[in-house]
């Protein structure tokens, strides 16, 4: 992990997360202040939410840059890991869905125990009664 102007994240601090294309890994921004804290390979969280903002999204789509809109919130657990086992991958597209969805299923996902994020994708375990929409 590498801090961000000598920013830093604790284990247990609410975070959002996100892909940083002209960096080449995934953002970690405190929810409180928006303030990016770190760049990583990987970033693990748990107790997440997957937000997409629509206005932003729109604007993606008008304009055909990419622009930050969409990211994972959750409490910050560890970066720089290698991938665990996990229930599910996760994607985003702004051009193909308005939501995160699931990989296996297309089905949209907002809440997840735990996420991994790690390459292109996210990886999310759900607890079983947990429902998807």
């Amino acid at each position: 992990m590498e801090s961000f102007k000598g920013r830093t994240v604790q284990q247990g601090q609410r975070v959002d997360v996100y892909k940083n294309l002209q960096v080449g890994a995934f953002s970690i921004r405190c929810s409180k202040t928006q303030k990016i804290l770190a760049h990583a390979p990987s970033v693990r969280i748990s107790n997440c939410e997957f937000k997409v903002s629509e206005s932003g999204r729109q604007k993606v789509l008008k304009h055909r840059r990419k622009k930050v809109h969409a990211f994972i919130r959750g409490t910050f657990e560890a970066a720089g890991e290698d991938l665990p086992d996990m229930d599910h991958s996760v994607y985003y597209d702004p051009y193909k869905t308005e939501y995160f969805r699931l990989v296996d299923t297309n089905e949209p996902i907002f809440h997840a125990e735990e996420v991994f994020c790690i390459g292109k994708l996210a990886y999310a375990n759900m607890p079983k009664d947990m429902l998807l929409v």
